[in-house]
Order: structure tokens, then sequence, then C-alpha cells
């Protein structure tokens, strides 16, 4: 209820407003510093999104395997065309096509008049397809039933009845092309049957010399010609054509320029939200702030610091380089031209890799893991499973029952009296080998012994030498540390735990049965894998340092959001004192107003009889 002026005259409303104002300066202040807070968590995550476009194109070049693409061509693509798989083999192949796969396909020699004529009075046909003889049930035999019964009979023939204007003819056609799809009619049909098309194979002749020899193919296709090439056959008798795979060096600088231009997207986003206006006086969400600061040194260093496990020395010698603005640049040939000279120094310069000594080799690192040479120590080699038996009980005197199994796979043999070690391991090693079950058997001290072909405890499988009571054989993996640091042993390889913050996911193989100190594996990054490491310690999940930096921000918000709210709490009720205050006041005012006015009459009235009392007196004398 305004009470501005009631009694006094004066401007309660803005005199409390002002007080008020003075009052809220800290809420103000604070609201000031949360408004800064969340501009940085906005540019934190700003630069956070830049830095996951440069971790997803440096992880398509950062190891060998992504270096693996290839471009395939054909001299006549009319004739054949070509596609090759990452990691195809390289090389150029001359062919011709000497003839293109056909489908199968047989239809009735006489026409009916009707589709409900019937053609297989018996009730049945028989049907070889390949080798195989099919017995197919078909009512009635009517020229309609004939075609559904084969259609039913999930074999890979396919039956119509087709009207051709004179009458009706069952036409049954292969489903697959080639000669292992070609069928016979062998009997139950009353009418004969006519060859429209024979099942053939396509065929293409390699080479044209005295070494030529035939590739043939059910398709038009050919998988695998050379692994990971695939040649598509498209017109006969066509003429040489040649076919070449190499590498594909226009994709993998496409792939570079990808990655240089997602590491200055986040040089621009980090210059942008770091910047000071000198004229106006004003910074950035991030000015000065160290998170950005050190983000932009990983990325700067990862694309100029050298490789020195390349001959190229510098990522200059593949094109990389910074303008004087601090811009990454690419030059595109001067990258085709390293690579074609040496591929593989080009490709180790960006890519994981590492320099051995002793039994040891390199398998891979995780992003985490920094450039430097580490020692080696086994403390417990790695071991097949393997198991004896059979020691003294050969000769068998009655046949006897070994059985071998993995998982749900088992392979049995059965030793005969006649056997002796040596042909009795190369009978158990046959079933072995039938039930694909990847371990060696030998003959062992008068007996046999089962050894797994792989190391560790993933290797167990379980044997039964009496036939019937099955042991668990189990392998042992390897144990030691790489650079001090507890590795992880699966077989004969050792894994640094990937949460190690120097050597997280590096990993070796062990090539000997060695333990002690067996070698060291000196890592070096490339310029890929340095901004793949760089984009993870940057935003990795929950502990990268931007994420931690945004966290410190959000935690000064929730503080200040905190303070802010109780503040407000107190001003509100100081508020509501206030007007309370001042009401009174106009209260009390308008209560001595009246006093006061009334005190004036009760003087006047008094003044009056006074006044009038004398003038009596006066009278009176």
């Amino acid at each position: 209820m305004p009470i501005d002026g009631l009694i006094s005259g004066l401007n309660t409303s803005q005199i409390i407003d002002q007080l008020m104002s003075a009052e809220r300066a800290p809420v103000d202040l604070m609201s000031m510093q949360r408004d800064k807070a969340n501009a940085a968590i906005d540019a934190y995550k700003s630069v956070e999104a830049k830095m996951a476009t440069v971790l997803s194109a440096s992880s398509a070049l950062d190891k060998a395997s992504t270096w693996q693409l290839r471009t395939a061509t054909v001299s006549d693509p009319n004739a054949a065309t070509i596609s090759a798989s990452s990691g195809a083999t390289l090389g150029t192949l001359s062919f011709s096509v000497d003839r293109l796969a056909a489908t199968h396909g047989v239809v009735t020699s006489t026409v009916s008049g009707s589709a409900t004529d019937v053609i297989a009075p018996g009730g049945s046909i028989t049907m070889t397809i390949g080798a195989t003889p099919h017995t197919i049930s078909v009512g009635t035999g009517t020229l309609t039933e004939v075609a559904n019964a084969v259609n039913g009979a999930g074999l890979d023939v396919r039956a119509a009845v087709v009207n051709t204007g004179a009458g009706y003819r069952l036409q049954l056609t292969a489903a697959k092309s080639g000669a292992a799809a070609a069928f016979t009619v062998d009997s139950g049909l009353n009418i004969a049957t006519a060859v429209t098309s024979q099942g053939i194979d396509a065929r293409i002749i390699v080479g044209d010399g005295a070494g030529a020899y035939q590739v043939t193919s059910s398709t038009n296709v050919f998988s695998d010609l050379f692994p990971g090439v695939t040649i598509t056959a498209k017109t006969a008798g066509s003429g040489t054509v040649v076919a070449d795979v190499s590498a594909d060096s226009t994709g993998l600088a496409n792939k570079i320029q990808t990655l240089v231009d997602a590491v200055n997207g986040a040089l621009s986003e980090i210059k942008t939200r770091t910047a000071y206006d000198p004229s106006s006086k004003k910074a950035a969400s991030l000015t000065g702030d160290s998170a950005v600061r050190r983000t932009q040194q990983a990325l700067t260093r990862a694309v100029t610091d050298a490789v020195g496990q390349s001959s190229l020395g510098s990522p200059g010698g593949a094109g990389i380089g910074i303008d004087k603005n601090g811009n990454v640049t690419f030059d595109k040939a001067a990258f085709q031209t390293a690579y074609a000279a040496n591929p593989a120094a080009t490709e180790r310069m960006f890519v994981q890799g590492a320099t051995t000594t002793g039994s040891i080799s390199f398998v891979s690192a995780g992003p985490q893991a920094t450039a430097g040479a580490r020692d080696v120590i086994i403390t417990q080699a790695a071991a097949q499973a393997a198991s004896v038996g059979m020691v003294g009980t050969m000769p068998v005197t009655t046949p006897a029952t070994v059985r071998v199994m993995i998982g749900t796979t088992i392979a049995v043999f059965t030793l005969q009296p006649s056997d002796t070690d040596v042909s009795a391991a190369a009978g158990l090693q046959s079933a072995l080998d039938a039930a694909g079950l990847p371990i060696k058997a030998t003959a062992e001290g008068g007996g046999l012994k089962l050894t797994s072909t792989g190391y560790g405890t993933a290797t167990k499988f379980d044997v039964a030498w009496d036939g019937t009571n099955y042991s668990t054989i189990a392998g042992i993996d390897a144990a030691g540390t790489i650079g001090g640091v507890t590795a992880t042993g699966a077989g004969r390889q050792l894994s640094v735990p990937a949460t190690n913050g120097t050597l997280g996911g590096l990993t070796i193989s062990l090539t000997s049965d060695a333990t002690g100190a067996v070698g060291t594996v000196n890592y070096e990054p490339g310029v890929a894998q340095r901004l793949t490491s760089a984009a993870t310690a940057a935003s990795n999940g929950s502990s990268g340092y931007l994420i931690d930096a945004q966290a410190g921000r959000q935690s000064k918000v929730d503080m200040l959001t905190k303070s802010m709210d109780a503040y407000n709490v107190r001003l509100t009720a100081r508020e509501a004192r206030l007007r309370r205050e001042f009401a009174h006041l106009e209260t009390t005012l308008n209560t001595l107003k009246s006093q006061s006015t009334a005190l004036n009459a009760s003087l006047g009235t008094v003044s009056s009889i006074s006044t009038g009392t004398a003038s009596s007196s006066s009278s009176g004398n």
C-alpha cells in the first residue's frame, strides 16, 4: 500500500529503493562474477568441441593401420571394374575376361492348354542340383501345384507358370548363377524339358604367356583375386585388362588436410576466447587462462616438434608448417612427393611408433603415453598350455579314446593297439585339425603331449586322457614392468594400464621366454598421435584439464548462486522492515499531527474562554 508523503511529504519509496540499491551492491558484484564464470564455461565448451574435432581427425591417421588406403584402377572399365579394401596388396595384374557367369534355366518342352493341366501324375518330381538329388511332393501334379511345390521346397530353384499366349509352360530358374547351381529334372514329369540357359561360371585368364592360368567364379565377382582386391567382370572378349592397386596418397593428403583444418579451427577458437582489446580495454572470457594456453601450446608443439624416428626429421618434410600468424599450413604437393619417395618415413612422421632392443617388439600405445625410452623387466615368462598323457600305456592293449575340448568343440581320437606314440600323435593331430582346435600334438616320453599354439591363460583347453574325466589345462601370462610401472600380461603381451599418466596403454610383445631385463622400448609419437594425445589430455571424459577447468568455474557459479540466494533472502527481509518502519513513522506523524490539531483546538477554546471572562469582569466594574 503506497505510503509516500502521507504525512511527512517524503518520497518514501524512492528513499527505500536507494537504501536497498546500496545494500544490493554485493549481490550485483556476485552476479557479475557469476556471469563471467558462466561465460568462461561456455568458452571452455566451445574450445572442447573444437578439440573433439581434432581428435576425430587425428584418430584417422595416428596408427599404421589407418595409412593403408588404396586406390585401384583398370585399363578398361567396360570390361571389368575393381575395388580394393584398406590394406589390400599392392601390385599390378593383367587378365582378360573369357566369359561371364550364367544362370541355369529349364522349361517344359510341350505347351499345356491350362495352368491346371497335370504334368506330374505320380505326385512327385525328382530334381538334382549340383550332385544332390531332391524329391519334391507336388500334390495332384498340375502346373500350378508343381510350381508352388518347387518354390516351397527351400531349394535354390525358382518356378513359374508362364503364359506364352499359345498355352502354358513351367519355367524353372536357378536362384544363383554358376555351374554349381545348375540342375536337372530327372523324373516325375510326363513331358520333356529343355535347357533355356546353361549355368556356367565366369572365367578370367590371368596373363597371356605360357604361365597363363584360369580363375573361375560362380558370379561375375572375383573376390580376393589377390588379398583385399575384388574384380567384377563386365564384358567377355574385350582383350587384355590391366588392374593396378597402389597406395592412395591423395586420400591420405585429404585426411591430413582435414586434420590441419581441425587444428586451425581449435587455434582460432582459442585466439577468439583469449583475445584482449586494448582500445576498449576489454578482455575475452578466457584471457590469460592457463588451461587454454596449455591447449594452444600442445597443439603447436604437436605440429612443429621433430620426430626423430622418421628420416624426414621434422613435420616440414611432410608438408606441415606454421605461418607468421600461428596458423598450421599444409603443402599437399610436398606431402605427396615425400610419400612417393619414402612412404615408410612419411607414415612414421604421423603415426605412433617405437624402436626396441632385445627380445621385445612394439605393439601400440594409448593417448596418455609420452615419448621416451623405457626398460622392460620380465618377472614371469609366458607359457603355453601343455599336458602330457598316455605315458607308460602305449602301445594300448585295447582301443583307447582321448578327448580334447575347447568350449563346446571336441576333438576325439581313438588309439589302436597297433599305434606307436608317433602314429598316435599324428592321428590325434588330424582330429584336432578337423575340429579346428589350435593345439599341437606330439610324441613325448613314450606318451603324447598337447601344447596350445598360443600363450597365456586364454589358451586353456580341457583334456580327458582316459576319454571320460576332463582336466583343465591353462597357460601362463607374462608378468613384469615397463619403465618401472607394473604391466598387465596377456600371453606374451604386456600392457601398462590405460589410466597411467605417462605410459597409459603402452603395449609390447615378447619374442622369447627370457626373464629379467629383456630390452627397451623407445616410444615416440608422430604428429597425428601427438594431436590425439593433446586432444585426449584436454577433454578426456571426466579427467581432461579443460573439463577440470569447467568444473572449477561451475563450482564458483554454484557457490555464488548459493550466496546470492541467501543474501537476497536477507535483502527481502530488510526491505520489508524498512517499509514497516517508514509506515510506522507516517502513522506516528499522523497521530502527532492529530494530537497537535486537537491541542491547538483546545488551546483556542481555552483562549476564547479566557478572553470572554476578562470582558465580563470589566463590564461589571
